[in-house]
């Protein structure tokens, strides 16, 4: 076996001729004056970040737009789908006697006949005994009920009506998307408001940082990010029969690469975030092999539309920021990420040596244990 004397200068040798080959060390990607450089032919758009003007726009947020109020507020609607009961109160001569029809004989006790459930018709119509069609939807149930009385009035003694809403089919919500319950949530004259319905349906599924809150009332759409609703803003918004909520997920996200601790793609909520906040998700540059001098975020930028078009071709933009400058951490909280971004940590040119070393002590790290394990 060779002794540890003759063993050393073949490591030596070895690490001298490692030496030589350290620009063909693995990397995580091109080093910061490699993009620097490239930038030059043409291949993208370098903004080297240094102040407050060379912050790109902030991305545009989807914000809520106020919808049309109902208007009857608090007040129970009648719609068509709606299944209702009406009760009928007759003293005297009555309608609704037995099965042998109309009551000539004088009844002094007051009698209750109900009649339903009964669905209204897509045009808004009921059809009832005596009365025949009546048009019910968008009177209140109150409103319904004197309109029967007063057409009983010719052929009824003291008629009383009370008119019952059953199943609220047409007076209902429709929600769908990433919500528990999807289907229809019935509404009340307790003026149930947006983030209500929501609850009522389970609440969402999933992170509400990343999901879209949309609401189309007869083709007024106002949509915005779930998790900005409180009752003093949209979320308090009353609904009304025939509205559809709809909560949406979208796929917006941000990747980090290069010498960060935790390389990865990232989930990109509907909120501003910023690149120090990204930084800060993936752990932050690596302190062994990262240079926080070569941060960059690459970045595809349309076109601003003009006359009102379509939005411009794509260009490719690169934005470098050099954390080192203490400046830059205050830079670095304004300047928003946009879905599909890559934050990119250059590696260190220092750090080829170490790697040397590390990539060493791999190959004779084995060789070293077998010759204890000999003695």
């Amino acid at each position: 076996m060779m002794s540890p004397i003759k063993l050393a200068p073949l490591t030596m040798v070895a690490s001298l001729m490692l030496l030589g080959g350290c620009a063909a060390l693995p990397q995580s990607g091109p080093a910061g004056h490699r993009i620097i450089r490239d930038s030059r032919n043409g291949s993208f758009i370098l903004h080297e970040v240094d102040s407050e003007s060379a912050l790109p726009s902030p991305p545009e947020m989807a914000q809520f737009s106020p919808l049309p109020p109902s208007p009857r507020p608090g007040a129970t609607v009648l719609a068509a789908g709606d299944a209702i009961s009406v009760v009928y109160y007759e003293v005297g001569a009555r309608l609704f006697s037995s099965s042998t029809g109309l009551q000539t004989t004088p009844d002094a006790n007051a009698r209750a006949t109900t009649v339903g459930p009964i669905a209204i018709d897509r045009d808004g119509l009921v059809r009832l005994p005596y009365t025949g069609e009546m048009h019910a939807a968008g009177l209140t149930p109150q409103q319904l009920a004197f309109a029967i009385e007063q057409k009983l009035r010719t052929i009824s003694e003291h008629p009383q009506i009370i008119v019952r809403l059953d199943a609220a089919n047409g007076s209902s919500v429709m929600v769908s998307g990433e919500i528990t319950r999807t289907g229809r949530v019935a509404l009340s004259g307790a003026q149930e408001k947006l983030l209500d319905v929501i609850s009522l349906a389970g609440g969402p599924r999933g992170a509400p940082e990343t999901l879209l809150a949309r609401v189309d009332r007869h083709g007024l759409v106002s949509e915005g990010p779930l998790e900005k609703l409180t009752y003093e803003n949209f979320g308090g918004t009353v609904m009304e029969p025939g509205d559809r909520v709809q909560l949406v997920r979208l796929p917006w996200s941000y990747s980090v690469l290069g010498s960060a601790n935790r390389a990865s793609r990232y989930d990109l909520p509907l909120r501003r975030v910023s690149l120090v906040e990204a930084l800060a998700q993936a752990g932050g540059p690596n302190e062994y092999v990262a240079n926080p001098a070569a941060v960059f975020v690459f970045r595809f930028v349309s076109e601003p539309a003009t006359g009102g078009g379509a939005p411009g071709p794509e260009r490719a933009v690169v934005y470098h920021i050099n954390m080192k400058v203490p400046k830059s951490y205050l830079l670095a909280q304004r300047f928003w990420l946009q879905d599909k971004d890559v934050v990119y940590v250059g590696g260190a040119e220092t750090n080829q040596p170490s790697k040397l070393l590390q990539i060493i002590g791999q190959v004779f790290s084995p060789i070293a244990v077998a010759r204890q394990a000999t003695y």
